[in-house]
């Protein structure tokens, strides 16, 4: 419709020739769109509107005399790479737009070789000078609009998903740095967290799946936000137990204390629950404090990220000592949180895995300052 107006628009002004070739764009788009209808064939039809886009504004320029007896009509072109970009592939689009670069060298050249002059105006002139820029103008900034927005809400969605499958700080430190999910890792200080839900096997044995994972949800659904709370990386649910890291992938000054706080917070946190009925499983938490390695661990199609080493399986090992309601810390972590903490003393026994007895202590609370 709006090359219909422009065409005839350009005849009225006395430029019939001028007006031939939008009105010839009329022609060719409605052919092209019957054509459509009966082959069904897209190609054909995307080929045809990005040709006649590019070269008309091309051929209208040469008719009107150039680039300044045109009014800059030629800018309506960038139309054809711009849409092979929205509706083609970016490689086509690159050819378009070198296509496009072509026949702007070669009408510059040419110039006004074919007519030096016209019949429109300078007020004519300068009016669709203002049309032409203003028009492209839109249409370019309303695409890259289009396009800005469906990024941000493509970045948005992929943002949810990963904050659902993977800890916050995992799925930012990913998306701020991509490289960041290669396989590998580095050593550091980190805190390790084990808790599982003492008592659940018989648990799960007396009741059906569905009721069983009901209450895990339950019990997740209250201890995951304390842990992302205090900082805390999750990187495992294996049935009942959560495994989780502190200081890793993003640093933290205490983070033994993040942990310590962390487990008492999670302990409070099911008391609602288990208030219901006695009967249910309470977690047991074991704490450790020192050297890992941490990073993706994996193959090149699927991978986790992980915190191996000594510190991880003692923290794993004094869970499993731990009673239901209890947070069992190792005595390199009671070192890094003893101004804050207050304690009860195990002793020093034997756990699976190690050589040497260990020294542990039941944390009892964590003073604010």
């Amino acid at each position: 419709m709006f090359a219909l107006f422009w065409g005839v628009l350009y005849v009225v002004l006395g430029e019939p020739v001028g007006g031939a070739i939008p009105l010839a764009y009329t022609v060719v788009s409605l052919g092209s769109i019957v054509l459509l209808a009966i082959t069904r064939r897209y190609d054909w039809f995307r080929l045809t509107q990005l040709t006649v886009m590019l070269v008309l504004p091309f051929a209208l320029m040469v008719v009107l005399g150039g680039f300044i007896p045109s009014s800059a009509v030629v800018a309506w072109a960038f139309v054809a790479p711009l849409g092979a970009l929205a509706f083609a592939t970016p490689r086509e689009a690159v050819r378009w737009f070198i296509a496009y670069i072509a026949l702007l060298v070669l009408t510059g050249v040419l110039g006004g070789s074919v007519r030096a002059a016209n019949n429109l105006s300078p007020t004519v002139v300068l009016a669709f000078f203002v049309l032409n820029i203003g028009g492209v103008s839109i249409i370019v900034f309303l695409a890259l609009y289009a396009f800005v927005r469906e990024r941000d809400r493509a970045f948005q969605a992929i943002h949810r998903l990963f904050g659902q499958y993977l800890s916050p700080q995992i799925a930012r430190a990913l998306l701020n740095d991509p490289g960041r999910a290669r396989l590998g890792g580095e050593n550091r200080d980190i805190t390790a967290l084990f808790a599982d839900l003492q008592g659940f096997t018989p648990f799960t044995e007396a009741h059906p799946p569905s009721e069983t994972v009901r209450l895990l949800n339950r019990y997740f659904s209250a201890v995951v936000p304390v842990i992302f709370a205090n900082g805390g990386t999750i990187i495992q649910f294996a049935g009942d137990a959560i495994v989780a890291v502190f200081n890793a992938p993003v640093e933290q000054p205490r983070h033994a204390l993040a942990a310590a706080r962390t487990a008492l917070a999670m302990q409070e946190a099911i008391e609602a629950i288990v208030r219901e009925d006695a009967a249910l499983p309470r977690f047991r938490v074991g704490i450790a404090s020192g050297a890992a390695l941490v990073g993706n661990v994996g193959s090149e199609e699927f991978r986790n990220f992980v915190a191996h080493g000594d510190t991880v399986n003692l923290a794993a090992r004094l869970q499993t000592g731990a009673q239901a309601g209890q947070v069992v810390i190792s005595a390199s972590t009671y070192s890094l949180v003893r101004d804050l903490a207050r304690v009860r003393t195990l002793g020093r026994f034997s756990v699976k895995g190690k050589s040497e007895e260990v020294e542990a202590f039941v944390l009892e609370a964590v003073h604010s300052r």
